[in-house]
């Protein structure tokens, strides 16, 4: 099974009273194509609300700062937001030491430089597709039966097991889901879309109007262009398109 991952730009929070500093600093950001979003907080106390709503990828924090949060934005930061860089902005070099202190070891000195900031920016970007990819590989390794999607029917949502789906058939604007244990549900969505999500699960359409699962395939019928499912002693016979027949019956052979 692949996963594509999707460009996951960076977020930035802004800790600055400065209004003049903090404008410049959303213009280099802004021109920088990584970044998706740039907010601002005048001070701590504002800033630990936005980091709490918000989770920002990045939170560029100036010090001195104004507010009576400062403490408890880093420890929140360190402790609850692992995946969140915290970069530490002075107009002096002598605070780089209370950045060390507080085990912040990202320090921009101001006024900020393009260069520098994007280092940053692309540091972040990478972490955040590292961490994306860390994620995708959990599910990947997750036994089959604990892979769950969620199926959209006339009746509402429903979790679904792709290993419970004998097949899907298109009928008129809706598409019919016949389940293992008898069951059959109908869902408003196309076919197409439910052949993009069920590709990864081992899942072919066979014909305009059927989509199979292959686990369930009993026999091939080249004579008449036919599939047979079966479940618990019950058969479908699905017709299929000659091009589907022989690449199945390619694959038997192999």
């Amino acid at each position: 099974m692949t996963m594509e991952i999707k460009d996951q730009k960076i977020s930035i929070l802004i800790v600055d009273n400065d209004q003049k500093s903090s404008a410049k600093t959303i213009k280099l950001l802004q021109s920088n194509p990584l970044v998706s979003a740039v907010e601002l907080a005048d001070n701590t106390d504002l800033a630990l609300r936005k980091i709490i709503s918000n989770n920002p990828d990045v939170v560029l924090f100036d010090y001195p700062s104004s507010g009576n949060s400062e403490k408890e934005l880093i420890e929140l930061v360190k402790t609850k937001l692992p995946e969140t860089t915290l970069v530490l902005t002075s107009t002096t070099k002598e605070n780089a030491a209370f950045a060390i202190q507080n085990g912040i070891f990202k320090y921009l000195l101001k006024p900020i430089e393009q260069e520098e900031l994007n280092s940053v920016i692309n540091g972040a970007y990478q972490s955040k597709q590292n961490h994306v990819l860390a994620r995708i590989n959990q599910i990947i390794d997750k036994a089959p039966e604990e892979v769950r999607f969620r199926l959209q029917t006339t009746k509402g949502y429903f979790m679904l097991n792709p290993d419970e789906l004998i097949f899907c058939k298109a009928s008129g604007f809706y598409t019919e889901l016949f389940l293992v244990r008898d069951r059959v549900e109908l869902s408003s969505q196309y076919l197409l879309k439910f052949e993009e999500i069920l590709n990864q699960f081992n899942f072919l359409r066979v014909s305009r109007s059927h989509l199979i699962n292959q686990k369930f395939i009993r026999k091939i019928n080249k004579a008449d262009n036919t599939i047979v499912l079966s479940y618990a002693g019950k058969e479908y016979k699905i017709k299929a398109g000659k091009s589907q027949i022989r690449k199945l019956s390619n694959f038997e052979n192999e």
